[in-house]
């Protein structure tokens, strides 16, 4: 049940801040990035005035989930790529884009913690202390302290983020309390089979998929019907099968009406005993197929899925009930104006050294220009 939950609960960053702490994993580093304007007012919603160095955390924190999951493929000063445009067709960099999404999860913790006491929440004293543990931890770990000394938070204003995402979660739990949580095994059945694919196309020089000539399709074909006599007289497995014809990809587990085979095999796994051989070569856009019946209904799979319906009843529910409390305050609400750019733009993910680097070119590209001339 904690995919399901982790998965309700993921616009909150207790769990992210938690986790970082613990793997001891390094942030994104801001190059020596700092304010003295921690305690100006960033932006107001719902009521609630919110500080630049609240934000400053957030955005942090934030920022190292992206951080873990892109500077491998893009490098470290990944934050200067664009990924958009904005309404007026400026370009919005990675940078940009996390700012705003780490705004968007504070407005939303707000209204949540708002709720509260509709929704008859209140924290504990023993969440509280342990919301405490977690913000003296923060402040002791060396990345949690330099982001506190960047933007001028204390130990109270962790405390105070980690009692709102704490509350804030309990008001989720709330919100979804009611929702259906029985699914059938008929709903969320995953089947799985093992199978080997003959292909009828193949991927070229430039990584394209080319369909193979009509020759070399009726000998895929023939070879498929070849290779499904060789196990159903018992002289191959079929996994001798697999490996003779060097195709690896031998599991497929799908829902009902999401096999890559179509209907008519579907049907025919209904029909047949977990570990069969199905008797005749079927084919998908891959090729020509046969295939084993390893688990009509697959134990793990299915529950999983069952999960995984739940999460998805249960975040309809939390959008439509959220959508209903924030309706007035979007309306409303304006990123650009509503939050104060300049404080904002204080906060700088990209390295220094990359920084100079874009600058540098910048001051550059005019003389080069003219130069051109």
């Amino acid at each position: 049940m904690r995919q399901k939950r982790m998965r309700i609960t993921g616009l909150l960053l207790v769990l992210v801040m938690t986790a970082v702490l613990a793997a001891g994993c390094g942030l994104s580093g801001s190059g020596g990035t700092k304010t003295k304007d921690g305690n100006k007012t960033l932006f107001s919603y719902d009521g609630t005035k919110v500080t630049l160095k609240e934000a400053w955390i957030y955005t942090r924190m934030l920022g190292a989930q992206y951080e873990a999951q892109y500077s491998s493929y893009f490098g470290p000063d990944f934050w200067g790529m664009e990924v958009s445009t904005d309404e007026d067709g400026n370009g919005v960099t990675f940078e940009d884009m996390v700012k705003e999404q780490a705004i968007t999860q504070i407005k939303q913790i707000i209204v949540l913690n708002n709720k509260a006491k509709e929704m008859k929440c209140s924290l504990t004293e023993d969440e509280k202390k342990e919301c405490a543990k977690y913000a003296e931890a923060f402040v002791k770990d060396e990345t949690g302290n330099a982001i506190l000394k960047e933007c001028g938070g204390k130990q109270e204003d962790m405390e105070k983020i980690y009692e709102d995402n704490k509350l804030a979660s309990k008001v989720q739990e709330a919100m979804v309390k009611d929702v259906d949580k029985k699914v059938s095994d008929d709903d969320a059945r995953q089947t799985t089979i093992y199978r080997v694919v003959y292909p009828t196309s193949k991927t070229d020089e430039n990584g394209e998929t080319v369909e193979l000539g009509k020759k070399e399709k009726e000998k895929a074909k023939k070879d498929a019907e070849a290779a499904l006599k060789a196990v159903k007289s018992g002289k191959k497995k079929i996994e001798k099968v697999a490996e003779e014809a060097g195709w690896t990809n031998t599991d497929e587990t799908f829902a009902k009406g999401q096999s890559e085979e179509g209907k008519d095999f579907e049907k025919d796994l209904k029909k047949a005993k977990d570990g069969d051989l199905l008797n005749k070569v079927y084919t998908c856009d891959q090729g020509y197929v046969i295939a084993k019946l390893v688990a009509y209904t697959d134990k793990e799979a299915t529950e999983a899925n069952k999960e995984s319906i739940i999460a998805g009843r249960e975040q309809e529910l939390f959008n439509k009930t959220y959508k209903k409390w924030t309706d007035k305050l979007e309306k409303k609400w304006d990123f650009k104006k509503d939050v104060d750019q300049e404080l904002l733009a204080q906060l700088v993910l990209r390295s220094a050294e990359s920084t100079a680097t874009e600058d540098a070119a910048e001051e550059t590209a005019p003389a080069e220009a003219t130069t051109g001339k």
